[in-house]
């Protein structure tokens, strides 16, 4: 009866070893996976900005720039706010509050050539832009600490 005691208690141990391990591979590839969201979303919106900054633009170059700033709003929604607080306290806010709400006001102004929309956006942008130019490096930095 002992032995079997002995038994089933390591049983349950090698158990929650196990699970523990494989929640740590979990954690892990959800914060590879954060950290590639946030990154693709920030350098596919500056790439489809520069695009837009071509003159003149055909449609068919302008439409290519959207759809890269759509996919970069895609990503942007899947950045978990707990993931952004982990690189900078201020960085949920602002990634939420002007950031993405920038890019959307931005994309929609340049969509329907609507001038006011688009200039509402770049100065959501331009809040961004400020905070990021600062930070890049220490939020790269830290990016890479969480690697290893």
């Amino acid at each position: 009866m002992n032995q079997g005691l002995k038994y089933f208690k390591l049983l349950a141990w090698l158990s929650a070893a196990l699970l523990l391990t494989a929640c740590e591979r979990v954690d892990e590839t959800n914060l590879v996976n954060q950290k590639n969201l946030f990154l693709q979303s920030i350098l596919q919106v500056e790439e489809a900005g520069r695009m837009l900054q071509s003159n003149p633009l055909t449609q068919q170059q302008i439409d290519k720039a959207l759809e890269q700033m759509d996919q970069g709003l895609a990503k942007a929604f899947e950045v978990e706010k707990a993931f952004l607080q982990r690189l900078d306290q201020r960085l949920p806010g602002l990634y939420t509050e002007t950031f993405i709400p920038g890019v959307q006001q931005y994309r929609l102004g340049v969509e329907s050539s609507d001038r006011q929309q688009q200039v509402q956006g770049l100065n959501l942008l331009l809040s961004w832009s400020q905070y990021w130019q600062q930070q890049r490096g220490v939020i790269k930095d830290r990016l890479t600490e969480m690697d290893g």
